[in-house]
Formats: C-alpha cells, structure tokens, sequence
C-alpha cells in the first residue's frame, strides 16, 4: 500500500468502457491516485494484475466472461496485498456477503460520489474498509437474518483484551479509525494498532471480515 508521499495505483476491471474512462478521469485528477491498468475481462484481469500488482482494484463483479467472486477469491490468494473493491449498480445482501467472504476490502455502489470514492479509497491507508454506514447496516442485517452458513470459521479462544473487544464493537458498527479513537480518547495510529492484533488473533484479512466474525460469534451484541 502507498504512502503520504506516493501515488495510489489503482486498477479497473469493467466491461463498460464509458464508465471505466469517467472513473479513470476522476482518478487521474487527484495527486496522490494514478490508475495503472484498465481492463473488462477476468483473464485480462488476472494477466495485468500479475503484471503490476496495484494497490487498489475497482471491480464489477458482472463483468463479462468471468465469475466476479470466484476472480477475487483468485487475486486475493496469490495477491494478498491487493486491495479489493467492488463496484455494483444495486447493493444486493447476498452480493455483499459473497463479496466480503470472497476477500473485498469494500462495496460501493457506482453512484457513489466523486469526493466519497476519494474518501474512501484514501481510508485503505488507515486500514478503513471502503463501505458507507448505510451498506455496513444492510450487511448486519444480512447476518442476523443468516443461519450462518456462510459464516467465517471460529478462532477458539481467541483472548482479546478489553480494549480490543471494545474496539470490535466499533468496528461492527461501521466507524472509522478516527471515530473510534475519538470515543475511546486514544490515538488512529493506537486504533490500527489494535487491529492488527485483532487480525491475528482472529485470523483474519480485513475490518470487514472482523464486523462478520465479531456479530456471527457473538463478540457483539449490535442491540447493546
């Protein structure tokens, strides 16, 4: 992942080819972002990732000749450092899960707003997942809905401290590093910090494998 004094690369994967070109544009017109491959196919995909090995992909999952989940699962297990984000016409529940559980950093629906994308593409430095409170909330009622079968496997006594189990219950409720800092009066850098040791301790890859992991294994009680 880069820096405060490198570029953001960034890869499209979309098979409509206006609507790469505008993202690419927008992109292209932030300093700190740069887009380093464009393509609209998963063999394409999967041959220019090898290549560059960006730091962000935006992807549709619908894109043509290709299983969109079965692509991530692909990239995520022999890129593990690319971060993966889905790009869809309409937030869909069940898309949303496959999407997390197939190793998304985040989903975002194609009428995000410039400024927001930005925003959220930049949260992947502080380890924010690139998701609105409004898809953090549909993804929570996905889960309790869910007979948690697909649900991430149990990490037996994992032994978190307290500051990480609060942390966890911030976490599943969408809030960023800053906001949870904020609430718990100590630094980001101390947030990302714990984080990471949740990530161990849980074995898992990002935040938004740690709100599904947190609610389906009763770590938190979201009606607290």
């Amino acid at each position: 992942m880069g820096t405060s004094n490198t570029q953001l690369r960034v890869m499209l994967v979309d098979s409509n080819l206006l609507f790469r070109a505008g993202i690419a544009r927008l992109i292209e017109s932030q300093p700190d972002m740069v887009v380093v491959g464009e393509c609209d196919t998963c063999k394409e995909a999967l041959h220019m990732v090898a290549d560059i090995q960006p730091d962000v992909m935006l992807l549709e999952v619908e894109t043509r000749e290709c299983d969109g989940f079965s692509l991530l699962k692909l990239i995520k297990q022999q890129w593990p450092d690319v971060h993966l984000i889905v790009l869809t016409t309409d937030i869909n529940p069940n898309g949303l899960l496959g999407a997390l559980l197939s190793g998304a950093s985040g989903y975002l629906q194609k009428t995000i707003s410039p400024d927001e994308l930005f925003a959220r593409l930049r949260g992947l430095y502080a380890g924010e997942a690139a998701m609105s409170l409004t898809t953090v909330t549909m993804l929570i009622n996905r889960l309790n809905s869910s007979n948690c079968s697909l649900c991430l496997r149990a990490v037996p006594n994992p032994n978190l401290t307290p500051r990480e189990s609060d942390i966890l219950k911030f976490v599943a409720r969408g809030l960023t590093n800053r906001n949870i800092g904020a609430a718990l009066q100590i630094s980001e850098h101390t947030v990302r910090n714990h984080l990471c040791s949740v990530y161990d301790k849980l074995n898992l890859k990002n935040r938004l494998q740690v709100a599904v992991y947190s609610v389906t294994h009763g770590l938190v009680n979201l009606d607290e």
